[in-house]
C-alpha cells in the first residue's frame, strides 16, 4: 500500500510539465508585452510625425497668407503715402513703418520681417573697409570676419591670386564636394550665394543664438539681413532704413551719431543731408554723405514665420519682392527661399 505523502512519479512528472509550461507561458506574455509596448511607441511617433507633418503644411500656407498680406499693404502705403494726403498729418507709425506685420489666418498666426532693400550694404559695390566693420560689428569674431571680407572680395574678383584670407578655384575645388567660384562679371545675384563663400557658415548668414557672459541667451541676425544685391551699382545706403550696424558701418560714422540717427528717424525720417547736418550730434562730418541717400528702390525682403495654433512648428519663408507701382503686375518676385532656418 503506497504512501499517500510521498507523490508518485507520474504525479512529479505532470508538475515538471506543468513548471515548464508556466515559464513558457510567462516567456511568451513577456514577449507579447515587448512586442505590445514597441507596437504601441511606433504608433505614437509616426502619429506624432503626421501631426507634426499637417501643422508644417498649414503653418506654410499661414506664412504664404502674411506674405501677401504685407505685399498689399506694402503697395498701398507706397502708392499713397500718408504724408501726401491733403489736409492731413502723417500717421502714427504702423507694422510697415516698423518693419514687423503680424496677423492671423485661419486657425493660425504669421508675423513678417520686413526690410527695405535701399538701406542695406550693397554686397556688390562695397568696399573692403566698411565690408570688414559690418562683419565685426554684427558680432562675427576674428579670425573667421578676415577670412570672410576677403573670401568675399576674391570670390567677386576675376583675378586668381587670393588675398591673405581668402580664397580662389583650387581652394574650393579642393572640397569634398568640389566647384568653381560663380563668375558672372563680379556679381552676385543673391545674397544666398555667400553660403558658397570661405567662412561664411549657414549660421553666420542667416543668424544665430549665442550665450552672453550672464547666461543670457540672444539671438543675433546674420549677414542676409544687412547686404543686398538689388541695388545696382549704388554704394549709397537710405539712412532711413538702414538698421543701425549698417549706419555703424559707415565709414567715418561716429558710434552716437549713429544711434542718433537710428532712434530720431523713427519719429521723423531725415529729408536732407543739411537737417542731419544741423540736428545731430556729435556732427558726423560730410565724410560719410558720399554713402547715404534718402531714395528708395521698391524692393523689400518679407520674412514670414508662421504656426498653426498651439504647435511648436512653423515654417519660415523668404521672398524678396519688387513692387512696380502703377504697372499692370502690381509685385515681382525677385527670390524666394522656401529653405529658412527656425529663426
Amino acid at each position: 500500500m503506497s504512501n499517500p505523502s510521498i507523490p508518485s512519479p507520474r504525479s512529479a512528472m505532470r508538475a515538471n510539465h506543468e513548471g515548464v509550461i508556466l515559464i513558457a507561458l510567462l516567456w511568451i506574455m513577456t514577449i507579447l508585452s515587448v512586442i505590445a509596448l514597441s507596437f504601441s511607441r511606433e504608433t505614437f511617433v509616426e502619429v506624432a510625425a503626421a501631426r507634426n507633418q499637417r501643422d508644417l503644411v498649414d503653418a506654410y500656407y499661414i506664412a504664404r497668407a502674411g506674405m501677401a498680406t504685407t505685399i498689399y499693404q506694402l503697395y498701398q502705403k507706397m502708392l499713397i503715402p500718408q504724408t501726401n494726403l491733403p489736409g492731413l498729418q502723417a500717421l502714427e507709425p504702423d507694422g510697415i513703418d516698423l518693419g514687423t506685420v503680424a496677423g492671423k489666418f485661419g486657425n493660425g498666426e504669421y508675423v513678417v520681417d520686413v526690410q527695405d532693400e535701399s538701406g542695406k550694404v550693397n554686397l556688390n559695390a562695397v568696399a573692403a573697409d566698411q565690408l570688414q566693420a559690418l562683419v565685426e560689428v554684427i558680432g562675427i569674431p576674428k579670425p573667421d570676419s578676415d577670412i570672410i571680407v576677403d573670401s568675399i572680395l576674391d570670390w567677386r574678383d576675376p583675378g586668381d591670386i587670393p588675398r591673405k584670407n581668402g580664397a580662389k578655384d583650387d581652394y574650393y575645388l579642393g572640397l569634398p564636394v568640389p566647384y568653381e567660384v560663380w563668375k558672372d562679371g563680379g556679381r552676385m545675384k543673391a545674397t544666398e550665394e555667400l553660403l558658397l563663400v570661405r567662412g561664411v557658415t549657414p549660421e553666420y548668414y542667416y543668424g544665430r543664438r549665442q550665450k552672453t557672459d550672464d547666461g543670457q541667451i540672444v539671438e543675433l541676425y546674420g549677414l542676409s539681413r544687412y547686404l543686398t544685391v538689388y541695388a545696382g551699382s549704388q554704394r549709397r545706403i537710405n539712412i532711413n532704413y538702414a538698421p543701425l550696424p549698417v549706419l555703424l558701418s559707415i565709414p567715418g560714422m561716429p558710434p552716437a551719431a549713429a544711434q542718433m540717427i537710428y532712434e530720431r528717424r523713427k519719429v521723423k525720417p531725415f529729408a536732407s543731408w543739411e537737417e542731419i547736418n544741423r540736428e545731430v550730434t556729435p556732427n558726423p562730418g560730410p565724410g560719410i554723405i558720399g554713402y547715404i541717400s534718402w531714395s528708395r528702390t521698391a524692393v523689400f525682403t518679407l520674412t514670414a514665420s508662421a504656426r498653426r495654433g498651439d504647435s511648436k512648428a512653423r515654417r519660415v519663408i523668404r521672398a524678396v519682392v519688387r513692387l512696380n507701382l502703377g504697372g499692370q503686375d502690381k509685385y515681382t518676385i525677385l527670390n524666394w527661399n522656401e529653405n529658412i532656418p527656425n529663426w
